[in-house]
């Protein structure tokens, strides 16, 4: 009896001294030796976002701290964890397999929600993105693609721009950029890649709205709304409206400094600028104070027209100087459209290239040409017509009449009084006594061969 007294006494003692130390009757760990923790910081402090942990149900939650979005979720028993944080107006965030370890913190990070809707995996503008935009050779394009199929009608209710705008759905489609085209026709031809063809409404998870071209502005900050009437085709709404704005910037045109073409420190520019010495202001300009304050070295007899209120194009009365640094300046005192001065000079300059031949016809090494042909000197400027009839000589001789092309001053055209040999080759060199306009000449002969076919 007294035996069996003392074996109830030491059993009694023992299981005291495993739940001390936190082991059931069963071996199992049930206090922090086995257990963990999951902290974590959601950055919307605001946001009174709940954290829930769960294994298949729901295990634990808690609230974030609304001073510093911390949280922490404590005696978690060691395994994996799935991690919810939920938030009105915020996207639902998941983590999978959460590993708490015994007896320790799993730190989560930082966890930044997102205020696009859980139906929708993204949208083209990016929330208060920029676009370089030109509204004359293009529309613009809103895009959004979901994570669901949709019901097209209630998303197309519930879309909506402000400013307003018309345009057009273009389903099936998820276009990242201004398209030419209105209708959807030939949309593969503008970089839309449309997936697959549309055949019912059940597997349409993607669209591109194309704005009007009347309603596409350049320098204008477009929002964008999808409201909660939009539903996916098994009739689950948005649980809160999509919102974003981007921003239009004109193409031609800089927020912070002038540009120039040619760029300043350009090299070998070419003597023909048929677009003319090009200047864009990052602002609208007023053109008198502007032309005033404009020098162009070596002086000519430029004109100046205005393409648009911020873009000054410089004609130099004709091809430019071969081997020339061309200096432009416009001075401190030109003003915008506001009447504010520059306040800095704006200065840029390139050097231009030599008199070159830029190609023949027969080219240099040709082969099998017509015993009938005519010979074309091509040239990168306005020439002399008597510098290059002297400069040329073709060896065997052949006699014949040089005369301009057409109504080009940069091309020649040899017209042989007679057919050339069959079987030969000949060589025709032009000297540098072949001068363009304002009489600089090639720097070094240019010389090419060909060989006219059998007979």
């Amino acid at each position: 009896m007294k035996y069996g007294v003392l074996v109830l006494m030491f059993l009694i003692t023992m299981l005291y001294a495993c739940e001390e130390n936190g082991f059931d009757n069963n071996g199992s760990d049930s206090g922090s030796a086995v257990q963990g923790n999951i902290v974590g910081k959601v950055l919307q402090t605001d946001s009174k976002a709940k954290v829930v942990v769960s294994q298949v149900n729901g295990i634990d939650s808690t609230e974030i701290n609304p001073v510093d979005g911390s949280f922490e979720i404590k005696n978690l028993p060691v395994g994996n964890y799935d991690l919810t944080v939920n938030a009105d107006m915020f996207r639902k965030y998941n983590l999978h397999n959460v590993n708490v370890l015994a007896s320790g913190n799993t730190y989560v990070g930082e966890i930044d929600l997102s205020t696009v809707p859980d139906l929708i995996s993204s949208h083209y503008p990016e929330d208060k993105s920029e676009i370089i935009y030109n509204n004359q050779y293009s529309r613009l394009t809103i895009s959004i693609i979901f994570t669901q199929p949709m019901d097209r009608e209630s998303v197309e209710k519930a879309f909506s721009t402000t400013p307003s705008t018309d345009g057009i759905f273009h389903w099936g489609q998820y276009s990242t950029a201004p398209n030419r085209i209105y209708y959807s026709n030939d949309a593969t031809n503008w970089g839309y890649d449309a997936g697959s063809t549309i055949t019912t409404y059940s597997k349409i998870t993607a669209f591109s709205y194309q704005v009007s071209q009347k309603d596409s502005y350049v320098d204008t900050t477009y929002a964008v709304t999808l409201s909660t009437e939009a539903q996916d085709t098994s009739g689950n709404h948005l649980r809160f409206p999509l919102e974003f704005s981007f921003s239009t910037i004109q193409s031609e045109s800089t927020q912070n400094a002038i540009l120039s073409s040619p760029s300043n420190g350009d090299n070998e520019v070419d003597l023909i600028m048929t677009q003319g010495i090009q200047i864009s202001f990052p602002r609208n300009m007023d053109q008198v104070s502007t032309e005033q304050a404009l020098t162009v070295s070596p002086e000519s007899d430029a004109i100046l027209i205005w393409p648009a209120q911020n873009h000054l194009t410089i004609y130099t009365g004709g091809v430019l100087h071969a081997e020339t640094t061309y200096d432009i300046t416009i001075g401190a005192s030109a003003k915008d459209a506001d009447g504010i001065e520059l306040g800095n000079p704006f200065q840029f300059s390139f050097n231009t290239s030599p008199v070159r031949v830029t190609n023949t016809s027969p080219q240099n090494g040709e082969v099998f040409v017509s015993e009938s042909t005519a010979i074309y000197f091509y040239f990168n400027t306005y020439m002399q017509k008597s510098t290059v009839q002297n400069a040329i000589s073709i060896s065997p001789s052949v006699s014949g009449t040089l005369d301009w092309y057409g109504n080009s001053k940069t091309t020649m055209r040899f017209d042989p009084n007679q057919d050339l040999q069959h079987n030969k080759k000949y060589t025709i060199t032009i000297g540098t006594e072949a001068k363009d306009l304002y009489g600089t000449a090639l720097n070094e002969p240019y010389t090419f061969s060909f060989i006219v076919r059998p007979e």
